[in-house]
């Protein structure tokens, strides 16, 4: 039993705890971060020309509160 019980196996217990709970995370982030890909995507496409109309920055504050939104919903479940 004491083979088990060993430095190298408890690291490869805590890379696995590790990997496991950054997976979940990730699992339950997955939303908000897509949220924030696309609203990046939409300020990048409007500031492509150096200027931002006002009709860009209704579709930029869309996203911007759909990211608030997805955040909202992780702790409160709606």
């Amino acid at each position: 039993m004491s083979e088990w019980l060993s430095w190298t196996n408890a690291a490869y217990m805590a890379a696995i705890i590790v990997g496991g709970g950054i997976t979940f995370a990730a699992a339950k982030y997955k939303k908000v971060l897509k949220e924030i890909q696309e609203a990046l995507n939409v300020y990048h496409e409007a500031a492509k020309d150096g200027k931002i109309t006002a009709k860009e920055r209704e579709k930029i504050m869309k996203e911007v509160l759909d990211i608030a939104s997805a955040g909202v919903r992780i702790f409160w479940k709606f």
